[in-house]
């Protein structure tokens, strides 16, 4: 089936007509969240200049003891750096 060429146009027209309206209400949406982002968010030189703290971050999982605890198991010695499995092998019976 052959559209007229004024019909064709009509499509072309309505399809450019449509992609203005999505990229039109996705500005608004990205502007939208850029303004809700700025409101909620809070900058860092502002709260070096409010607080005097050094920002650092502290994790405790690799954190080792200061004194490992050295067990000797089958003849062998061995290390133990986390304080509470020393405490839980020290525990347990010969």
């Amino acid at each position: 089936m052959r559209y007229s060429e004024q019909f064709m146009e009509h499509i072309e027209y309505a399809f450019h007509a449509f992609c203005k309206i999505v990229l039109r209400h996705e500005s608004i949406n990205a502007w939208r969240d850029l303004k809700r982002k700025e409101e909620r968010e809070i900058s860092l030189d502002y709260l070096m200049s409010e607080k005097y703290f050094e920002p650092s971050a502290m994790d405790s999982y690799f954190e080792k003891q200061d004194n490992p605890t050295v067990f000797l198991v089958l003849g062998k010695e061995t290390i133990v750096d986390d304080e509470r499995l020393a405490m839980a092998l020290s525990r347990l019976p010969q």
